[in-house]
């Protein structure tokens, strides 16, 4: 896998980004560059990879923005971060975002491609998974996945991250009925022990969110005995 990987390199300095991609290609990888976050974005949203290289400073973009968009849609695509910046903050930070490595500049290319090649060779990915997207449209419901917002018929409806995540995940999947353990395992955090009680809590609130009687949810709908479901046609 690791000689026909197709990797992205998201990094603002052309010389740097440029050493990167002549590395990469010389060692076989093919390889896709982008400058800053309008055209990452694009790149993802049309085109399948492997593994994404990813700096933080974006001109006056933040990287790790883009990091939150892909991990809110795909788990599995190997993120490293590349970047200048060395404080341990942004280092966990990176980690609890969902980064799989996290190397700093200036660094060696031997010790890039070592960590390139032990990511692919622990890839999970069973070939190529959903495109990133910016955004979704789920019957009258618009998410913006980079800004966690959500509107219906074009109203801005206020909710709350997880909140956000929940319907996300299940706008993604529509009609198909998702059990309370697997949406835990996508919306909670790995560490915190599963609660059905907090999931119908949230499943309450964001009914009456979305729906126009919450008593009688058309969209997220409970399926008795096996977990829920999103009709986006109601």
């Amino acid at each position: 896998m690791t000689e026909a990987a197709h990797i992205l390199v998201i990094e603002d300095n052309e010389p740097v980004r440029a050493f990167i991609a002549r590395t990469l290609e010389d060692e076989g990888f093919v390889v896709e560059q982008a400058p800053d976050c309008p055209v990452a974005f694009s790149k993802l949203r049309h085109d399948c990879y492997d593994l994404v290289l990813l700096d933080l400073r974006l001109g006056d973009d933040d990287g790790m923005e883009i990091l939150k968009t892909i991990r809110r849609q795909d788990e599995t695509l190997p993120v490293i971060i590349v970047s200048s910046l060395q404080d341990i903050h942004t280092k966990v930070g990176g980690f609890e975002i969902g980064c799989d490595d996290y190397i700093t500049k200036p660094f060696q290319s031997a010790e890039l491609l070592w960590r390139i090649r032990r990511l692919l060779r622990r890839s999970s990915r069973q070939g190529c998974r959903d495109l990133i997207r910016q955004h979704l449209q789920a019957g009258p419901f618009s998410l913006d996945i980079k800004e966690v917002r959500v509107y219906r018929d074009g109203v801005l409806l206020q909710m709350r991250r997880k909140l956000f995540d929940i319907l996300l995940f299940m706008a993604q999947n529509p009609e198909v009925v998702l059990t309370k353990e697997a949406i835990h395992e996508r919306v909670w955090d790995p560490r915190e022990a599963m609660n059905e009680n907090s999931l119908y809590v949230h499943i309450h609130q964001l009914r009456t969110i979305i729906e126009d009687d919450p008593s009688r949810p058309r969209y997220l709908r409970t399926v008795r005995g096996l977990g829920f479901s999103f009709h986006p046609r109601g």
